[in-house]
């Protein structure tokens, strides 16, 4: 995969994911996020590494490392996620 698309997929994922934690940015998602309620908010948020690899199927997997403050106000560091993406007109979706 070439480099400034693993970029680009690697900070679409942090928005997401931030998005996912804190509950911030959710609409611009809505397929993704549905009507899926947000447990509670972890914020504070920073991403400390993200890389992007193709996987089965014609998709990307991301994995990020991620830090922040989690709803009991307790520092979580190394956290990690993974996110699927495909590509549909030219541009990249999340998968469940």
């Amino acid at each position: 995969m070439p480099r400034a698309q693993e970029k680009h997929l690697v900070a679409l994922a942090s928005r997401i994911w931030k998005a996912e934690v804190t509950g911030a940015g959710r609409h611009e998602w809505p397929a993704y996020f549905s009507d899926q309620q947000l447990r509670a908010a972890y914020r504070d948020i920073r991403i400390q590494a993200g890389t992007a690899r193709t996987a089965p199927n014609r998709r990307v997997r991301v994995r990020l490392v991620w830090a922040g403050t989690d709803p009991a106000g307790k520092n979580e560091d190394g956290r990690t996620a993974q996110m699927l993406f495909t590509r549909h007109n030219n541009a990249w979706h999340p998968l469940h």
